[in-house]
């Protein structure tokens, strides 16, 4: 029951969006970001990752908006893995009515020097009794890990 759970948490609460942004318009040539990516190897850097609102009680809702920008001059397919766990500083393993989240795969497509935002809204049950959210978010690439990002929502 308990996985059960998790996947109709999981599928009704991380909603997915993205949003693509780029200077200039489509008539505008593509431009390289400014460092870190210009002067690196760096692949895809992750700008952000935040929850809005921060804070939430039990029985809330709050959204987690990732920022990424493709650093390079190519088109990039990018694998973004969201993986989210309940915790709580009095107890170990999962908190009593909370659920198990399911990884939360997903592809994004980014233009070449663009940045993409990518968004999952996350339910935290009222009945659960975890102190915070904890999600990661992992870019990779062909099996390759390029990014990683973690942010908690407190819960309280």
């Amino acid at each position: 029951m308990l996985r059960r759970l998790s996947a109709l948490v999981t599928a009704a609460a991380a909603v997915a969006t993205a949003t693509v942004a780029s200077a200039g318009g489509p008539a505008a040539a593509a431009t390289p970001p400014p460092t870190p990516c210009a002067t690196s190897s760096v692949v895809v850097r992750i700008d952000g990752l935040a929850f809005d609102p921060a804070s939430v009680p039990a029985g809330g809702t709050s959204t987690a908006t990732l920022a990424a920008t493709n650093c390079t001059g190519q088109s990039r397919t990018i694998s973004e893995t969201w993986v989210g766990r309940f915790l709580s500083g009095t107890s170990t393993g999962i908190p009593a009515g909370c659920p198990v989240i399911d990884p939360l795969p997903r592809s994004v497509t980014f233009a070449p020097y663009a940045q993409v935002s990518t968004a999952g809204s996350y339910l935290v049950l009222a009945g659960c009794t975890a102190d915070r959210l904890r999600l990661t978010v992992t870019l990779s690439q062909g099996g390759v890990q390029l990014a990683s990002r973690t942010a908690d929502l407190l819960i309280g």
